[in-house]
């Protein structure tokens, strides 16, 4: 597998990072974000959060058939028409 440009990207952040965070090696976390690399792990889970979230919950949303949009069906919808109109088509058999 060939690494692509975003890979060495990601990959020098993260080396960049740990690099800035070794002069604090030597003291004794306190809060979760006192850990090395917790920023960039922090925002790598929750990107895969999210994109597992948008294509598991809402693509099947969004996902319609190809013939969704049929034009026969628009042919027998009324909602395009005016209510005036409607009430014409009604009682034009009655007189």
């Amino acid at each position: 597998m060939k690494l692509k440009r975003w890979h060495w990207i990601f990959a020098l952040a993260l080396l960049g990072s740990l690099a800035l965070e070794i002069p604090k090696l030597g003291e004794t976390p306190v809060e979760a974000w006192d850990y090395p690399l917790f920023f960039a792990l922090m925002g790598l889970f929750g990107c895969l959060v999210l994109s597992l979230f948008a294509k598991g919950v809402v693509s099947p949303q969004l996902d319609r058939p190809e013939d969704f949009y049929d034009a026969s069906e628009a042919e027998l919808d009324w909602t395009t028409e005016s209510p005036a109109a409607r009430e014409d088509a009604l009682t034009d058999g009655e007189g």
